[in-house]
């Protein structure tokens, strides 16, 4: 039975777009599973996603940002014409993790979030406007859902307006090599190499421009953490601050969007459940909660045994690779109630793993929350009559990593 599920398991197509049946199968009946054809282990359960995303003792991240399919070798000159590919902290374990994750952290504590929400309004208004001054239908996720996700994590960092949209134009577009796309083209992967390293030298940019005349932003907050007495940082350093900072924004920005279009597609595909939301802003919290347990963009994250363990009966040797999978953790039978099934009146539904769980616990997990609850609040205020549009069905990213929506057609 396991080997029918492993070798059934096709995420590179029949299972793209929507796996959860077969997620659902998995979980009763082979919960860690091989993957044929990728060529590592799954893990489905919650209680087994949890355990491995708690221990990076003996479930290490090293891997984290392998790619899943290998990259063009046209691809590496044009990488490494940028900045020196050094490990970041989301690559780390233990105490290492701890202290060079530790400088971006400190950008989105409580209080943090709690001043840039005034942003995040004013941004989510001027958008909502720009949306009824134009034609209907219109996609919700250039109009909307990324512009502001790009917006806002760019104003955190410190980007001026003036750079936020080229910034999220390339971020957008070097996904395709940076969260495990299905086999881009080798031109789309030289364009998307081109967008990464273009991105990284605007945001290397404006470190030189902070370490001159620091503000109020993370980027200079980050420099002060790298280098508290002010010396230089060596070659090394200054690209883990850079790369880090670049992280940091893409996924602020494509997790973010994903999130919002997403639980917006789930919302009018259950128009009773919009109708509820536009009549009972109260509902807005536990709406936002089960967007994160239905939707959350994060779909597969890599780790690799430190010492040979056994996992769900599975014996893994030192050195085995093996995914976690947080989306079908969240709709674990042993775990949700009518899993398979959105409902924004859901009682307790925090119990998700939208961002992780352990030591790589999202540090934007507040921010992604305030942005989807303002965006909530704003577009069921100022488009109670949302639909879908019938001959133009929303369109996905076909990403191994990082589900989301490419396109969401909507009128009013």
């Amino acid at each position: 039975m396991s080997e029918s599920v492993g070798d059934e398991y096709d995420p590179l197509s029949r299972h793209l777009d929507d796996p959860y049946e077969f997620y659902a199968r998995a979980q009763r009946e082979t919960p860690v599973f091989f993957s044929a054809k990728l060529g590592i282990w799954v893990v489905t359960r919650m209680a087994d996603v949890k355990k491995v995303m708690r221990d990076g003792r003996t479930f290490s991240s090293i891997n984290n940002l392998r790619p899943l399919q290998p990259l063009s070798m046209a691809v590496l000159p044009i990488m490494f014409s940028g900045y020196p590919l050094v490990p970041v902290f989301l690559v780390m374990d233990g105490d290492e993790h701890m202290e060079h994750r530790q400088p971006w952290a400190a950008g989105f504590t409580a209080d943090r979030v709690a001043a840039v929400r005034p942003y995040v309004a004013e941004r989510s208004a001027a958008l909502a406007d720009d949306l009824l001054a134009g034609e209907s239908p219109a996609d919700l996720m250039a109009g909307y859902a990324n512009p502001l996700a790009n917006s806002v994590i760019a104003h955190v960092m410190g980007i001026a307006p003036e750079h936020h949209a080229a910034l999220g134009a390339d971020t957008r577009n070097a996904v395709k090599i940076a969260i495990g796309y299905v086999s881009p083209t080798e031109e789309e992967q030289a364009e998307a190499a081109m967008s990464w390293t273009n991105s990284q030298r605007l945001i290397g940019d404006y470190v030189d421009a902070r370490r001159a005349e620091p503000r109020d932003d993370l980027i200079s907050e980050a420099i002060a953490a790298f280098s508290p007495d002010g010396a230089p940082l060596s070659e090394d350093e200054e690209a883990e601050l850079v790369g880090s900072a670049w992280g940091v924004t893409l996924a602020g920005q494509i997790t973010t969007s994903a999130l919002i279009g997403a639980g917006v597609l789930r919302l009018l595909e259950h128009p009773e459940q919009w109708r509820s939301l536009c009549d009972r802003p109260d509902l807005i919290p536990s709406a936002v909660e089960e967007i994160l347990r239905f939707c959350a963009p994060g779909h597969l994250f890599l780790r690799q045994t430190t010492k040979d363990t056994v996992l769900a009966g599975r014996e893994l040797p030192a050195g085995t690779e093996l995914a976690v999978c947080p989306a079908a953790a969240n709709r674990d039978a042993a775990v949700f109630d009518r899993p398979g099934e959105f409902d924004i009146t859901r009682d307790s539904p925090t119990s998700h793993l939208a961002f992780g769980h352990g030591p790589h616990y999202c540090i934007g997990s507040r921010l992604a929350r305030a942005e989807l609850e303002i965006s909530l609040d704003v577009l069921t205020r100022r488009f109670p009559k949302l639909s879908l549009v019938p001959d133009r069905p929303a369109t996905w990213r076909p990403s191994l990593i990082q589900k989301g929506p490419a396109e969401v057609p909507v009128a009013w």
